[in-house]
């Protein structure tokens, strides 16, 4: 969470939410269930400190699983199964260690389950919109309408090899990729994604490298984050004011910038 923030700042934020949901939790669960404030807080304690370090593991879902890659209706489905799974572990492993460290009140706590699983979608969706949020300002404010960096060579020029494969290390071994195999490449931090059918490759490289090194008839950048392989694409759609995407044919939906279209369009001579 709070990715554009510095380290600090981003952990001081993430400890704050916390220890504020340890207050409401206290006070609200004190009007509830007749039982000592200080066992309360302790209760509070333990559910703060699992959903805490569950919702680390969902940001990471979120983050390396690409869901904005994904058609509408997948991610809706995904999200809620992960808000089923989520709040489910949290109020279980917060019973168990409940049971474990106060037993004796354990039992009393058993009413309070339902409104426990009220708050815990509550804290799924701040956390889903809070990854949402940063995915979406992780680079720029406005990340569609930047223009797609370029080298400042001509990216056709001579002197840059073609490359017509792709060397990735999976595990020990080294795996070798034909361009045609590449659906599209996509940015990850200091690494790029490369996806093919067969599955999804990490590579330590930078999308310039890329862009400047696969066939340009072939691919072609159409985002900051993306390189498609047109022989891929099935359509390409416009969704709101000026913005533009592209469907794959594995079903997949990529956005295109502004600069990334008109260089698709040229691609494709549309």
């Amino acid at each position: 969470m709070f990715m554009p923030l510095k380290k600090g700042t981003k952990n001081f934020l993430y400890l704050l939410v916390w220890l504020l949901y340890v207050l409401l939790h206290t006070v609200s669960m004190c009007c509830i269930v007749p039982v000592d404030v200080g066992l309360l807080l302790v209760d509070a304690i333990v559910h703060a400190i699992v959903f805490a370090g569950l919702g680390l593991l969902l940001w990471h879902i979120l983050w390396y699983g690409k869901y904005e890659t994904l058609l509408p209706f997948q991610r809706i489905t995904n999200y809620v199964v992960l808000a089923l799974l989520f709040v489910t572990l949290w109020l279980g492993i917060g019973y168990l260690c409940n049971y474990i460290l106060l037993k004796e009140i354990a039992i009393q706590l058993i009413p309070t389950l339902p409104i426990r699983g009220m708050i815990g979608l509550l804290l799924y969706l701040v956390l889903i919109l809070s990854c949402f949020s940063t995915n979406s300002t992780n680079n720029n404010p406005d990340p569609d309408n930047l223009p797609v960096p370029h080298e400042t060579e001509d990216p056709t020029n001579a002197k840059h090899e073609i490359i017509d494969r792709i060397t990735v290390r999976v595990g020990q071994k080294l795996h070798l990729i034909k361009i045609q195999e590449i659906i599209y490449i996509q940015a990850d931090g200091d690494y790029v994604q490369v996806i093919t059918k067969e599955g999804n490759y990490l590579k330590e490289q930078t999308m310039k490298f890329f862009e400047i090194r696969l066939p340009h008839k072939s691919f072609v950048r159409i985002h900051r984050s993306y390189i498609v392989n047109v022989e891929h694409i099935a359509r390409i759609e416009s969704y709101g004011k000026q913005n533009q995407q592209v469907t794959l044919k594995n079903g997949q939906w990529l956005k295109v910038s502004i600069s990334g279209y008109k260089a698709l369009k040229e691609a494709l001579l549309l």
